[in-house]
């Protein structure tokens, strides 16, 4: 749980992404911490992924953020975070990945391509939220869904 501020500063220095409040990172931290990861060294959080399984979506994994500090971007970390959660007991019955993400994130979706090539599976994508839900400037929220798979299977087999 003490994570949470830190993770807040970390999306704070990483825009685009989506600032949300300090309380929303502390309950992600203290009730999914399950399905949540970091990234730390010398004290300092450098990356981490922030998900949970939805109800009524049990066979999904549901990403909520990922962020990752600048001196680690284009190292494969944000798909080590989400490898490393994936492989975590008591979630072998996952066989979805979901997030959502706006059409001009690349990086968002380069990195749940690469899920879907590791994994030997598809990846979709289609509008979830409309920018007219959305104050003005934002762009609308596209949902990308990845699977089906058996991930300690596939995760596992490339290790």
């Amino acid at each position: 749980m003490t994570d949470g501020p830190s993770m807040q500063a970390l999306v704070e220095a990483s825009p685009p992404l989506d600032n949300n409040s300090r309380y929303c990172y502390l309950l992600l931290c203290e009730y999914f911490a399950d399905t949540c990861a970091v990234v730390e060294a010398d004290g300092e959080i450098l990356a981490f992924v922030t998900a949970y399984v939805p109800p009524g979506k049990p066979d999904t994994l549901a990403v909520w953020q990922v962020a990752v500090a600048s001196s680690l971007r284009g190292q494969g970390v944000a798909r080590q975070l989400i490898d490393h959660v994936l492989r975590r007991p008591g979630l072998e019955h996952i066989r979805f990945v979901e997030a959502t993400v706006n059409p001009s994130n690349d990086a968002s979706r380069a990195l749940f391509a690469s899920l879907a090539k590791a994994c030997e599976t598809t990846m979709s994508e289609a509008c979830i939220f409309p920018k007219t839900l959305f104050p003005s400037g934002h762009e609308q929220e596209n949902l990308l869904r990845v699977g089906p798979f058996q991930i300690h299977t596939a995760i596992q087999e490339q290790s």
